[in-house]
């Protein structure tokens, strides 16, 4: 007996989509990666293509440097033409019909490059040609359809240098770059004299000016080396010449950090996929070999060997591996390819229209899958070799592992505690070592670790948390006379390991998204508390000459939702070597412009100022400063140190009767960002109209300018979009784990095939089986879903706690909505999930159904 074939194939059907989804997930990961690697490394190094050397400008006032333009620098020995680098050149496309603001960024258009033309570098040309007159430009495919420009159209250019709007003339259209994936918008095309008009290095004596704002990249002759063409440049003056090589050098290395990090992010999530498919792919050879154990002993009653059975086992986890590492590198390259032509359609024509070929998405999958099958395969294959040739003659259940061990609850339990020590531990490094630099990393260390340990714990603890809790869930199934629901419970806890297996993967995938859900919200509440506390108004602009009418510029500005002018005046405080700032609000003034309600109002004779500010300026809680007026007058002020204000603030009446000159301060709140004062306008737009305002102040009476608004708008957005993208790549763990509940209902199924014959014979309906499975589905994803989202709130609360060391103050909070919404999902998808297997149990006659009892 050379082969044994036990094994029917569709009994691994949700292993092998298991493994294609997972290998899938890998192939894209490593097909992004790399595009974005080919991305990063084209916008490296297109801004030197056809260079042999690039020249940095020079900063100074020497009147012998030598003149740093493209014309200057092509005409060195060894050299044949020169170019401007592309690195930091930008202008405004503006909108039709505009003519541009005296202050280019609030005119109405959008940022560009600005891409040279380079000598012996052709670009692809789709119609026209590339531009050689000053007023000529060359425009991207993508932003032709998007502008309707065509050869010989007109396009306004607002330089951001000059502030000057300029006209050019469509010269050529040409095809995006691979680089404008990461800028896209469109790019536009000049000769070196166009580029020369837009940063207005122009007239008849430019080349005797020394324009040192952008590099320069030289071309080399035929014959001549980068070397002695720099070394050319050199002896002409141009100092900070270099090759092109040791340029690329240097930005390579920056390359490698940026495609390091996103590798290694990407590598977490994959092996997380890869754990949750572990767990699936297990319980589903674990419980395969447990329905064919007689099988096995008949094989070997009939004179297979040991190593026979093993390999029958090995060798499906291979075949499985295989075609599900395939199925999923093919679903990745279709996956990808639609992406791309969805990118075209929507994003930029730089994208190609076909994915290239990789290998490495093929092989990382494979390998992966490979070694993920044979190892979920280990304890299987090794309980088919245990199997006796005995246990062919005798009855035997056809699943093991009813009862959860005593030995593994205990364990389990410990594993339990050990991990909240573990992070207990985390808080006590954090009060411990509050002054250590290395505290946040020891601290942070200890809290993940002790996360992990806990989730190791609970997993491990399921067999025999599940009976009772289905047993809870069974009596209140019993009260309300669902019949169905409590037979599904009953089955639940029937087989607790194997339940727990399945919900383990669910619990892996749900836990990870509740704690970057919790982590989150944490960070951003207590993040944006510690700026509001800081600081509790959006914008401050504090002048000691206020001229007439700003307020109403500040209240007029779009965006700004309230503003008020209050006292202001800079103190000089004991020995302290700078004015303090100080700003006399009143209730009221509070009241209209505050971000926090936990601001203190300064009692007559006090000042208040933070923990931080008094120790920048020297002074302590309950300390009395002598202040003296401008008329020789001597005063007194209470200290009293509040929080971590990073402001001073003194009751107005007190300010005014210190006889100090007093300035005036515009305190100003922002419009909610959901609000429709807010519409159409962004934080940079607020940003860029309130630094204008305070830019038309004479410099000499600014006494503070701050913008903390701006700050904590922008750290709600960019930390709500790594939620987002975060929460996007756990799904895949959480879909997979799903095909693992998918997977254990219909092993279910086919386990139980008499018993639903039975059930069936009594009169039992189709509708009745499939709500069985409807509510067993329910149970192990809704329960599964639920402990996840407990265990992963409390460990993303209590990780961003671990981070904060010293006196940062910490608010947690919970995501009520992301917790919500992964229990019900997991409540749907169970349901979803139980729908085949339900059809498949209803479908089969009766005496069928007791006829394949041991298909």
């Amino acid at each position: 007996m050379s082969t044994l074939k036990l094994q029917p194939r569709r009994r691994h059907l949700a292993a092998a989509i298991t493994i294609a989804l997972t290998s899938a997930f890998i192939a894209i990961a490593v097909l992004a990666v790399s595009f974005l690697g080919d991305a990063v490394r084209a916008q490296m190094t297109e801004p030197v293509a056809g260079a042999s050397a690039v020249a940095q400008p020079t900063y100074g006032s020497d009147t012998n440097s030598a003149v740093f333009t493209p014309e200057a620098l092509g005409k060195v020995e060894g050299a044949d033409g020169a170019f401007y680098m592309s690195t930091g050149l930008v202008a405004i496309a503006l909108d039709e019909g505009e003519t541009g603001q005296e202050n280019p960024l609030k005119s109405k258009g959008t940022f560009v490059p600005v891409n040279p033309v380079r000598p012996g570098v052709g670009a692809d040309y789709v119609e026209g040609r590339e531009p050689s007159a000053e007023n000529e430009v060359a425009v991207d495919s993508t932003y032709a359809k998007k502008r309707d420009l065509k050869v010989g159209s007109t396009l306004a250019i607002q330089s951001l240098d000059t502030g000057k709007t300029l006209q050019f003339t469509v010269s050529g259209i040409n095809r995006p770059l691979l680089s404008q994936v990461l800028i896209p918008g469109g790019r536009l095309t000049f000769s070196n004299a166009g580029i020369d008009v837009i940063i207005g290095s122009t007239g008849s004596d430019s080349e005797n000016q020394s324009f040192s704002m952008y590099p320069i990249a030289v071309v080399a002759k035929p014959g001549v080396s980068e070397e002695t063409l720099v070394a050319n440049l050199k002896s002409a003056g141009y100092d900070s010449a270099i090759t092109v090589t040791k340029y690329l050098e240097e930005t390579e290395t920056m390359t490698l950090i940026i495609m390091g990090l996103l590798s290694t992010v990407l590598l977490g999530f994959i092996l997380i996929a890869i754990a949750t498919s572990a767990l699936v792919v297990t319980n589903s050879f674990a419980v395969t070999m447990a329905q064919r154990r007689r099988s096995f002993a008949l094989a070997r009653a009939l004179g297979a060997k040991r190593r026979q059975a093993m390999w029958a086992i090995v060798r499906d986890a291979l075949l499985v591996g295989v075609v599900g590492a395939l199925a999923g590198v093919l679903l990745a390259y279709l996956a990808w390819w639609g992406i791309l032509l969805l990118g075209r359609a929507t994003y930029t024509e730089a994208l190609p229209v076909i994915p290239g070929f990789n290998i490495l998405a093929v092989l990382v999958p494979l390998v992966s899958s490979l070694i993920l099958a044979v190892c979920a395969s280990v304890f299987p294959a090794l309980g088919a070799m245990r199997v006796k040739p005995l246990e062919a003659l005798r009855p035997a259940e056809v699943a093991s592992g009813k009862h959860a061990s005593l030995i593994r609850t205990i364990f389990s339990a410990a594993v339990v505690t050990f991990g909240i020590v573990l992070i207990l531990g985390s808080f006590a490094v954090a009060i411990a070592l509050k002054d250590d630099e290395y505290a946040p990393l020891i601290s942070m260390l200890l809290a993940f670790v002790g996360s992990i340990t806990v989730l190791l714990g609970v997993i491990g603890v399921l067999p025999a948390f599940i009976p009772p809790v289905a047993k809870a869930g069974n009596a209140i199934a019993s009260a309300l006379g669902l019949t169905s629901a409590r037979f599904a419970l009953l089955n639940a806890a029937r087989h607790p390991k194997r339940t727990g297996i399945t919900m383990s993967a669910l619990i892996i995938g749900t836990t990870l998204m509740a704690t970057m859900a919790a982590g989150a919200v944490t960070a951003e509440k207590t993040l944006i508390r510690e700026v509001t506390d800081r600081v509790p108004v959006d914008s401050i602009i504090a002048a000691t000459d206020m001229p007439a009418g700003f307020l109403d510029k500040v209240k007029g500005t779009p965006g700004v939702g309230e503003a008020r002018e209050v006292p202001a005046a800079d103190l000089m405080i004991g020995g302290a070597s700078e004015e303090m700032t100080t700003f006399a609000p009143t209730a009221d003034d509070i009241k209209a412009v505050a971000t926090s309600d936990q601001i203190e109002l300064p009692q007559p004779g006090e000042i208040i100022l933070g923990k931080d500010r008094a120790e920048r300026f020297n002074v302590k809680d309950g300390q009395t400063l002598s202040i003296s007026g401008e008329d020789g007058s001597s005063h007194e002020l209470k200290v009293r140190v509040s929080g971590r204000l990073a402001i001073s603030l003194i009751n107005p009446d007190t300010l005014h009767g210190l006889g100090v000159r007093e300035g005036k301060a515009v305190f100003a709140k922002f419009a909610d960002p959901n609000s429709p004062e807010r519409a159409n306008t962004s934080i940079f737009d607020i940003v860029v109209s309130v630094g204008e305002l305070s830019e038309q102040l004479p410099p000499d009476t600014v006494m503070m300018v701050k913008l903390e608004g701006a700050q904590r708008e922008i750290m709600s957005t960019v930390i709500q979009t790594l939620l987002t993208i975060t929460v996007v790549l756990l799904a895949v763990a959480v879909v997979v784990a799903l095909v693992g509940v998918a997977n254990t209902l219909s092993l279910s199924v086919i386990e139980r095939s008499s018993e639903y014959a039975l059930m069936r014979a009594l009169g039992t309906s189709k509708g009745a089986i499939r709500a069985m499975l409807l509510w067993e589905g329910a149970f192990i994803a809704s329960l599964g879903s639920l402990i996840g989202a407990v265990l992963g709130c409390l460990f993303g609360i209590l990780g961003v706690r671990s981070l904060l060391v010293g006196d940062f103050a910490f608010y947690p909070a919970v995501p009520w909505l992301y917790l919500i919404v992964i229990v019900v999902a997991g409540l749907i998808a169970g349901i979803l999930a139980s729908i085949l297997p339900g059809l498949r149990a209803s479908a089969a006659a009766p005496a069928q159904a007791l006829a394949r009892r041991d298909e």
